[in-house]
């Protein structure tokens, strides 16, 4: 068998498998005996038609199509194998059936889509911005009212005129060009003006109304509204404000703080200091991952490489499927959970296709650095990458490792490490 590869453009490689008429008539002979053994004609038993009767009869087209099927099959994945080709899709099959006819020499060209060339730029001693994780006595502040306001008590407002701060309820109604539309209308609606659960201008236009008033406002959709077709659109609301209440904040003391049953946490001070630590943890937790997401996305700007559509949409789709888990823990499909955004199955692909395009070419450029810099895993890497996954799975490692053996997060592993040394190599330019 003679094998020819050339390089084809878009990032598709071609084969050319050449089988001479011995080598071929091989899987004809074996094909034709797997038919032979199956066949049941008149006179004759299972098994015992003579070749010549069969193919008399029937020619010997099945036979040719499956003898074709059984070479390609089998010279197609070695070809791959022993070029390492790695192919990123289905091959396009053109079979030269002049020449078979010609002198029985079978041969045919596959073009397959492979992953693409990448061409890195710098990737270690990249500049990058590292947000604070320090945490600032107004962030303590806010989040301690926060608290307070759930525990707080709602009173109805002895003067009943609507401020910010206050809670109002009351009934609206929605029009985009004097049409209603789903989620635009409710009743006897509970809002905190100033909290920000409305989109920007409602709360505004409600302060200074009062009970039993009518008010018609006006305000327009954020174009990132996630509701597709209510993004940047106007739309005028008509409401009834019914009550306004007052909320009445618990005092911050000692007998607060126990109340909120925290573990070890009975005084004010001490309640000061947890909040001040756990909200330190999530900054920090949020900068790593900021910072980790810029450093990368600097890193992909400065490689030049075009990724394949079919990577993207098989990303997408891995979305969709992740998507749809998730909806049937609510006893729904996925696209029911997407209507109640306003929000089509094609929609969704469209909203995801940036992200799953800097998720793959991310992939593609930290594989082609491992590659460069030669990358291997030690037995040091594999004990901290399990002890990560038995920390995030709340699992004995030992049972991680039963679940998940080497091979399987060969990669993953890999690509954590990759990210690691990066990030180790960084300059970091502390954020003001």
């Amino acid at each position: 068998m003679k094998v020819d590869i050339e390089k084809l453009a878009g990032d598709q490689v071609g084969l050319t498998v050449e089988f001479t008429p011995e080598e071929f008539e091989k899987y004809y002979e074996e094909e034709l005996a797997n038919i032979l053994a199956e066949i049941e004609i008149k006179g004759f038993r299972k098994g015992k038609v003579p070749r010549s009767i069969y193919l008399r009869r029937f020619g010997e087209g099945k036979v040719l199509q499956q003898a074709f099927d059984r070479a390609i099959s089998d010279s197609y994945f070695d070809a791959l194998e022993n070029n390492k080709i790695y192919a990123i899709g289905e091959p396009k099959i053109d079979i030269d059936f002049e020449r078979f006819a010609a002198d029985r020499v079978f041969s045919y060209k596959a073009s397959v889509p492979v992953y693409p060339e990448v061409k890195l730029g710098d990737y270690f001693g990249v500049e990058v911005e590292k947000m604070s994780a320090e945490v600032s006595d107004d962030e303590v502040n806010e989040y301690i009212l926060n608290i307070r306001k759930k525990k707080s008590d709602l009173e109805l407002s002895e003067d009943g005129t609507l401020e910010k701060g206050d809670v109002a309820v009351f009934d609206f109604e929605g029009f985009i060009d004097g049409e209603t539309f789903p989620g635009g209308k409710s009743e006897n609606h509970q809002l905190e003006i100033g909290s920000g659960g409305f989109i920007p201008g409602f709360e505004e236009q409600m302060v200074g109304m009062k009970p039993g008033e009518e008010k018609t406002i006006t305000v327009t959709f954020p174009e990132d509204y996630p509701t597709e077709n209510l993004k940047g659109k106007p739309a005028d609301f008509k409401l009834k404000l019914h009550e306004v209440k007052k909320r009445v904040l618990p005092e911050l003391n000692d007998e607060f703080v126990k109340e909120l049953n925290i573990e070890n946490i009975t005084t004010v001070e001490a309640y000061l200091n947890h909040v001040r630590d756990n909200l330190r943890k999530v900054k920090k937790d949020e900068s790593e991952r900021k910072f980790e997401y810029d450093l990368l996305k600097k890193i992909c700007d400065n490689a030049e490489v075009t990724v394949p559509d079919i990577l993207v949409k098989r990303r997408i789709e891995s979305y969709i499927e992740m998507e749809e888990e998730r909806a049937k823990h609510y006893n729904m499909k996925f696209e029911q959970l997407l209507a109640y955004q306003g929000m089509t199955l094609d929609q969704y692909r469209e909203y995801v296709s940036e992200t799953a395009k800097f998720e793959v070419t991310k992939e593609l450029v930290l594989s082609e650095i491992i590659k460069t810099e030669k990358i291997e895993l030690t037995d040091e890497d594999y004990e901290n990458g399990y002890q990560k996954l038995a920390d995030a799975y709340e699992r004995p490692m030992d049972e991680i490792k039963e679940k998940f053996p080497r091979d399987t997060v060969y990669q993953y592993f890999t690509l954590n490490k990759t990210v690691d040394l990066l990030k180790e190599k960084a300059v970091i330019k502390e954020e003001k």
